[in-house]
């Protein structure tokens, strides 16, 4: 799908911010950073001025650029982050309100609680908060079987749960076995080196999660990257990639995987995964 004029894809989906928030953005941006350094060098001469005649037989602890960004920058606006909640992470949440910026005094608790919108949390499906069929289930197995093995899968780590779970899994999708991950990022940065190697071919979503770009920089294999979800992309690097083939010898590609995001997390758009399965099994 290509780009429209207004910054959307041709499917409507917004893929970049619009020129006037790109605009303030940066000229706010770069406020900070010149008062910043207007603030830092008119402190210099205060200190050269009052230094004068005194003598300093040590180094400083550290240079001022080394923590300029937490100094002038993030200590303007650190209320916006590490938020603390009093509550389940669940669709809404309860926030503890802390007192105003002052400098950069650390900011205290004013014991009143405000109820927001929860829209930076990993519980996609709910599951960290009171749930009238989950919470039992988990507490049980919590009781049964412990907080965790403490141990690999491929040592002591598998248990009948993680049986049951992958037989489940691989009925539902159609295939004779699954294996399941506890941990997203390392299903893409350990399973894509399990997948191809070198001689092979990987073209990825440019913006793919930085675990898939970690797997595919650690399994050798050669890696291109077409347009964020964009078919037409794909296919044109996928046809002058096999029609050219590896480089220097020009030999056929042991394996080519094309790898995309069921959502993209970071941006919240979800896959044209129809288009793209297409033009897979078109080269295939």
């Amino acid at each position: 799908m290509g780009k429209a004029d207004d910054g959307q894809t041709a499917g409507g989906h917004e893929t970049a911010p619009r020129i006037v928030v790109a605009i303030t953005t940066l000229i706010s941006w770069s406020f900070f950073y010149c008062f910043g350094h207007l603030r830092d060098f008119v402190r210099s001469q205060v200190e050269k001025h009052r230094a004068k005649g005194a003598k300093l037989d040590y180094a400083p602890i550290r240079q001022d650029y080394e923590d300029f960004y937490t100094r002038r920058m993030y200590y303007r606006l650190h209320d916006c982050f590490n938020r603390p909640i009093c509550s389940a992470p669940d669709a809404h949440m309860d926030v503890l309100l802390r007192t105003p910026v002052t400098g950069q005094k650390p900011l205290e608790r004013t014991g009143e609680v405000r109820r927001c919108l929860n829209l930076g949390s990993y519980n996609y499906l709910g599951f960290a908060n009171q749930d009238p069929y989950c919470t039992p289930r988990v507490l049980e197995a919590l009781d049964k079987y412990g907080w965790g093995p403490c141990s690999s899968r491929a040592e002591a780590g598998t248990t009948p749960v993680h049986v049951a779970l992958e037989q489940e899994l691989a009925e539902f999708v159609g295939k004779p076995a699954a294996l399941t991950f506890g941990m997203g990022f390392a299903t893409n940065s350990v399973g894509i080196p399990a997948l191809v190697g070198r001689g092979s071919l990987i073209i990825s979503d440019a913006l793919n999660h930085s675990s898939i770009v970690s797997g595919a920089r650690g399994s050798g294999a050669k890696v291109k990257v077409f347009q964020h979800n964009d078919p037409v992309s794909l296919e044109a690097l996928l046809r002058r990639s096999i029609s050219e083939g590896q480089p220097r010898t020009h030999r056929p590609w042991k394996k080519i995987l094309v790898v995309v995001e069921g959502i993209y997390s970071m941006e919240g758009e979800i896959c044209n995964l129809a288009a793209i399965v297409a033009v897979c099994r078109k080269y295939k």
